[in-house]
């Protein structure tokens, strides 16, 4: 598929005089003017242990359960690249009026180029402990194209088998085919989950670029992140699930 034709009338990507790639997002009476250098591979925004790449498992999933095991367990760094994700590095950002829109056509070749790379990118976390202590997250992050396509990338990951009373890290990665945004954005929020026999929870909203998320869902709280320089954190599950709503609502200008 040529992913250039699909690409929507409402997104236009050009390359500026400084060699950086200029992303418009237009959203009604508005335009979000992003500039950016480079992708690096992405990472899910867990906050413990390691990091995690956004890696598309070969057989769709993958799982690390250790058991009673001393020493944890080392994990070798992701040998098929093309396996992972890049996420574009943003180096400006701005809020413009819709008219600078028509004033730049689409830069067909260079989109090309960046077409493997999404255009915006939306990630969620849960975060929580069980009784002893032990932490647990729950990850799901939802890279979006700029031809309508996307897919869910989960991580669910703890600090030991609560049931079975070990402490080594546990993880287990997966991810959906691709599917366009819409569907993307309602499995986002179907992945959205309080695990069991747990408590203390807090969840977390990413949104690359974050003045996206800024103009949809106010001020965040600045990350020190390449890709997701920006979080809201809700203190109730619904409130977040309200903040995707706004989100999707907002894209409905961009994708569908």
């Amino acid at each position: 598929m040529d992913r250039v034709k699909e690409n929507k009338s409402s997104i236009k990507q050009f390359e500026s005089e400084h060699g950086k790639i200029v992303t418009l997002l237009k959203l009604g009476k508005i335009v979000i003017k992003t500039e950016s250098l480079n992708a690096i591979p992405g990472e899910f925004p867990i906050t413990e242990w390691r990091s995690f790449p956004l890696e598309i498992p070969a057989s769709g999933s993958e799982k690390h359960i250790i058991g009673r095991f001393p020493g944890g367990l080392h994990v070798e760094p992701t040998k098929d690249a093309s396996q992972v994700i890049n996420l574009p590095v943003y180096t400006g950002e701005d809020i413009c009026d819709a008219g600078l829109f028509e004033n730049f056509p689409t830069d067909l070749e260079k989109v090309r180029e960046i077409s493997e790379v999404p255009v915006v990118s939306i990630a969620t976390k849960t975060c929580g402990q069980y009784s002893d202590g032990r932490l647990l997250q729950s990850l799901s992050v939802l890279p979006i194209w700029a031809d309508g396509l996307s897919i869910v990338l989960e991580l669910d990951w703890s600090e030991g088998n609560f049931m079975e009373d070990t402490v080594n890290p546990e993880w287990f990665i997966r991810a959906s085919p691709k599917l366009p945004v819409k569907e993307g954005l309602q499995k986002l929020k179907k992945c959205f989950k309080l695990p069991p026999l747990a408590e203390k929870f807090s969840h977390y909203l990413y949104v690359n670029p974050s003045s996206l998320g800024t103009h949809v869902l106010g001020e965040g709280q600045v990350c020190p992140s390449m890709t997701w320089p920006c979080v809201w954190k809700y203190d109730e599950c619904e409130k977040m699930l309200n903040a995707l709503d706004r989100l999707a609502a907002a894209f409905a200008d961009l994708f569908w």
